[in-house]
Order: C-alpha cells, then structure tokens, then sequence
C-alpha cells in the first residue's frame, strides 16, 4: 500500500519539492499529483529513481510497506 504522507516527509527531509521530484522523474506536476493521489500507476523507472533519491529500505516502506512475522 502506497504512503503518501511519508513520502511527502522523506522529501521534506530531503529538502526536494515535488515540483523538483517531478522535474527528476521527467513528469509534470499534474502527473505527479495524480500518482501522489492514486490516481495513476507508477512506473517502474520512477520507483527506481524515487529508490535512488530516499533508498531503498523508505522505498519499500512508502510503496510496499512490507512486514515480516
């Protein structure tokens, strides 16, 4: 399940806007808002550079927020 909220906090921390993150991503702002918001998929390349910019283990908690037992 997708974590808006954290990656919004990740960014923050990280000093980069979503204006920028879309900039990095090579989508427009409207598209990024849509993704933001569940309103469209996310591509693999942008989920390889959003790992790139937070890491892989924030990547895996924002987008996939996996729990091991």
């Amino acid at each position: 399940m997708f974590n808006a909220n954290l990656l919004k906090a990740e960014l923050l921390i990280k000093g980069i806007s979503t204006d920028e993150l879309a900039k990095i991503l090579g989508i427009n702002k409207s598209t990024l808002s849509k993704r933001i918001n569940g309103k469209s998929e996310w591509t693999l390349s942008e989920l390889k550079k959003v790992g790139e910019i937070l890491g892989v283990e924030k990547l895996n908690q924002i987008f996939f927020n996996l729990k091991v037992s």
